[in-house]
């Protein structure tokens, strides 16, 4: 599943989740329009975070890795 489709089901906002992330809202903008992808630590605290939902299958597919 796609961050942004994640962050919609869950009512979760940019800024809740850099919060969370310990990162900056433009740093989540940017992950979830594509701009550049998250670093290792990032994508398994999201993937802890969605309980799953959001992997590295996602951004790979994203990013065509």
């Amino acid at each position: 599943m796609k961050l942004a489709e994640y962050m919609v089901m869950k009512g979760t906002s940019q800024a809740d989740l850099a919060r969370f992330l310990k990162v900056s809202p433009p740093t989540v903008h940017n992950w979830i329009y594509k701009k550049q992808y998250p670093c290792g630590m990032s994508m398994m605290r999201l993937y802890k975070w969605s309980g799953g939902k959001v992997g590295l299958k996602d951004w790979c597919e994203d990013f065509n890795v």
